[in-house]
């Protein structure tokens, strides 16, 4: 382990419980969106909703951390079964648990705004293209970036502006990657 590594290490161990997990949520949640895996930005978003869940809980924000633990189930079904009808069956009992557990914790707008975001990273994790995942996050941070004003997550807000951020870079990076794609295969079909 690097010297600056440890250091890290040490200054986030001395930091209070939710702000601990509020910010390894965001150093793992600022890198999915620059994957170029499906399954990985998956995983990614799959580790990043534990560490969040568990940050909001701490915090307070019961509904928030339930529409975490929800993300998480759904990220690694995505990832993981095959079995469109199953996956499918897993993404409408995480959605249903989440209306319920919206109702059960209701806190007004707050939990309005969390169950939205969710249900938008719901319908990210359902795309089979990895673009198609980063315009429904970003649609989703409209209603994150509300619900973290609202409840005082300053490591939501950071991880919201960061996500904002390597967002746009993947969307971008991937739309010059498409653009770019014609003109690299003419220049192979000229060579050959």
């Amino acid at each position: 382990m690097t010297l600056s590594a440890t250091l890290l290490a040490h200054s986030l161990a001395a930091l209070p419980p939710a702000t601990f997990a509020g910010a390894l949520a965001v150093m793992v949640n600022c890198s999915w969106p620059l994957q170029r895996s499906r399954r990985v930005i998956l995983v990614l978003q799959s580790a990043a909703a534990v560490l969040f869940g568990l940050h909001y809980l701490l915090l307070g924000a019961p509904t928030a951390a339930a529409m975490n633990a929800a993300g998480m189930i759904q990220g690694v079904s995505a990832a993981t079964l095959a079995n469109r009808r199953l996956r499918g069956t897993v993404f409408g009992a995480t959605i249903v648990a989440s209306f319920a557990v919206t109702v059960a914790t209701f806190a007004g707008v707050t939990s309005v705004l969390a169950q939205s975001g969710a249900l938008l990273s719901a319908a990210g994790r359902l795309q089979r293209a990895p673009q198609a995942i980063r315009w429904c996050f970003l649609a989703s941070e409209v209603f994150w970036v509300s619900h973290n004003l609202l409840v005082g997550s300053r490591w939501g807000l950071t991880s919201d502006a960061l996500a904002v951020t390597t967002l746009l870079i993947g969307l971008w990076r991937n739309r010059q990657r498409r653009a770019a794609a014609p003109a690299i295969q003419e220049l192979a079909e000229r060579a050959r």
